[in-house]
This record gives structure tokens, sequence and C-alpha cells, in this order.
């Protein structure tokens, strides 16, 4: 009998350390959205499957999601 591994997405990825910081162990077909307001007040959002591509976005209002399974999980939200 094979036991298919589950592919279930309803739990939470994030682990949280002592100090607040979330961390997730990356899987093939993460996407990461950046969604938000740049300083003029125009909204955007930028789609990627490279988070390292996605953490280097300096955000001035706005959120950086992990998107897995076709569901968002909210990595940072930045409200300056």
């Amino acid at each position: 009998m094979i036991i298919a591994p589950d592919t279930s997405f309803d739990f939470n990825p994030f682990t949280v350390d002592e100090f607040g910081a979330k961390s997730w162990s990356r899987m093939q077909g993460d996407k990461y959205h950046v969604t938000g307001v740049d300083v003029n007040g125009k909204r955007f959002k930028i789609e990627t499957d490279d988070w390292t591509y996605a953490a280097g976005i300096n955000l001035y209002r706005g959120s950086k999601w992990l998107v897995r399974g076709g569901k968002r999980w909210l990595i940072i939200r930045v409200e300056n």
C-alpha cells in the first residue's frame, strides 16, 4: 500500500523564534507576493518565486506574502 504525502496546506508553515522572527521551509512551487503602496500613493503587486528577490524589496507601506497551495500566508507587514 502506497500512502500519498499530505498535500493539504491548512497548517501554518511558519515557526517563530524567541525574537519574533518567522522562518519556514521552502518547498517546490512556493510563490511570493509583494503588495503595497508607493510613496506617490500608487498601488503595486509583484509576484515572484524567488524569496531572495522578494526579501530585497524595500517597502514604504505594504506586505510580503508566502503563497503555497493557493493560500496566502503573511510574512511581514510594513506601515510607515
